[in-house]
């Protein structure tokens, strides 16, 4: 596995609720679980949560693999769709809108997690991968512990 760690930026850590940070533990074993990309060793993911930027590091061996800088511009498109079909999904009024709100709220997260794969090209992050980056890059901007409808996707098979 080529990612076997995360590790957030004090500041952000500091700033974090227990709710943000247990949010923030559950989105790093998600991304963990299953991340596949060309690091060949055993890899640590630093993230600098800055104020106009993310910086994301990857080091393996002690040595520094790649740094990319993700601004928040080029993710706040994503982010502002994803968060308003989320308010929508908690005011839908019928299990078929529900639905279609869902696919709305998976398209969004595959374009965010082909945003973030573009920007991570050296690294050849998958699709999946991605997304869950974008998951735990979300958490990290907007407190999501306080929007319902944020984790997940509907199972209606």
């Amino acid at each position: 596995m080529p990612l076997h760690a995360v590790v957030l930026d004090e500041p952000t850590l500091q700033r974090g609720s227990e709710a943000q940070r247990v949010d923030w533990e559950s989105s790093v074993r998600g991304l963990l679980s299953n991340a596949t990309c060309n690091i060949d060793a055993p890899a640590t993911l630093f993230i600098e949560h800055r104020e106009q930027q993310f910086v994301l590091r990857f080091e393996a061996n002690g040595e520094r693999i790649a740094t990319v800088a993700v601004d928040h511009q080029v993710l706040a498109e994503q982010i502002t769709e994803y968060l308003d079909t989320v308010r929508q999904i908690t005011d839908a009024n019928s299990l078929n809108q529900m639905e279609a709100l869902d696919m709305a709220k998976k398209v969004t997260h595959d374009r965010a997690g082909r945003v973030l794969k573009r920007a991570l090209r050296e690294l050849d992050f998958d699709l999946e991968t991605s997304r869950r980056l974008f998951t735990l890059l979300l958490s990290l901007k907007v407190d999501t512990t306080r929007l319902p409808g944020v984790r997940g996707h509907l199972r209606t098979y």
